[in-house]
């Protein structure tokens, strides 16, 4: 690494100090302690000492450089676009951190901005939406601790978490669970197609009746898991007529083999100990629906 990137990220860092968050003060912790030690009885073959140690600063230098600073740093992030390989992938980082607790009320957050080097109006389309929506779920958390003047009980959590980034896809799902008489949890799934550089919706994907054919196979899976295990529950057309339809926000993702993974919202489809249930539809059944300008999805 060059005397110049040295400096730059120096002075990033300077710009931009951002606390490090819990979690990545955890992961540290873990990969410190997981580090081997050299003992008498396991060595095999009697490495130096020195080179023990070049190894070890190495591991938790790269750890430092490619995980903690691109999710605290916001300039940090910016600058590691010009390194090749890194420089291609999306990004995501923490800019807020959130933790509250007076006993009862609890607050744990994390909220994310996309950095698309290559397409930022996606990106940017995704941190509004996330801002906006952690913005009014974290104003209500608040709004409720102050009514209930530090009585009661609730607790926020917002975490995210990176499902794909290639050169072709970007996908980042977003959970808001909240909790205090009841509890629920919703998810948000944001998706970048990076070689049109645009966001993507399901409904860009498959049209109106080719969802029709997805609920289809969607009300067999759910049949054939309440055939198999008793625990399984699912809404029926009689209690909620149309409950599994498909609109064109419906979250979803890809698997790393292709098959299609359709999420739905909690109480959407089942009994809230059901969660968030996801369907799996193979890459060859759904190759034939999507639209034609995807129909290349890897």
């Amino acid at each position: 690494m060059n005397h110049t990137f040295d400096a730059e990220m120096r002075k990033a860092l300077r710009e931009d100090p951002i606390p490090v968050p819990d979690h990545v003060h955890r992961r540290t912790e873990e990969l410190l302690a997981s580090l081997p030690e050299c003992t008498a009885e396991k060595k095999l073959v009697r490495f130096p000492r020195s080179l023990q140690r070049m190894v070890s600063v190495a591991a938790c230098f790269l750890f430092v450089m490619l995980v903690v600073l691109p999710n605290t740093s916001v300039a940090y992030a910016r600058a590691v676009e010009d390194i090749p390989v890194i420089g291609r992938l999306v990004q995501v980082f923490t800019i807020r951190n959130y933790d509250y607790f007076d006993g009862s009320h609890e607050l744990e957050a994390d909220i994310p901005s996309v950095n698309d080097p290559f397409n930022r109006e996606p990106g940017d389309l995704i941190n509004k939406n996330v801002t906006e929506l952690t913005d009014a779920v974290i104003a209500d958390f608040y709004a409720e601790v102050e009514r209930h003047g530090g009585e009661g009980f609730g607790a926020l959590h917002i975490t995210h978490e990176t499902l794909c980034s290639t050169e072709r896809w970007f996908t980042l799902r977003l959970t808001v669970s909240e909790s205090s008489a009841s509890s629920s949890s919703v998810i948000h799934i944001y998706h970048i197609d990076r070689i049109s550089g645009k966001y993507v919706t399901f409904g860009d994907l498959f049209d109106s009746d080719d969802r029709e054919v997805l609920e289809r196979m969607i009300l067999a899976d759910m049949r054939a898991q309440m055939a198999a295990d008793d625990n399984v529950s699912y809404w029926s057309e009689e209690e909620e007529p149309g409950f599994a339809a498909l609109d064109a926000e419906q979250n979803f993702y890809f698997a790393e083999n292709g098959d299609l993974v359709i999420v739905y919202d909690e109480f959407a489809v089942a009994p809230g100990y059901m969660g968030n249930p996801e369907f799996t539809i193979a890459a060859e059944d759904c190759a034939a629906l999507v639209a034609p300008a995807y129909g290349d999805l890897f």
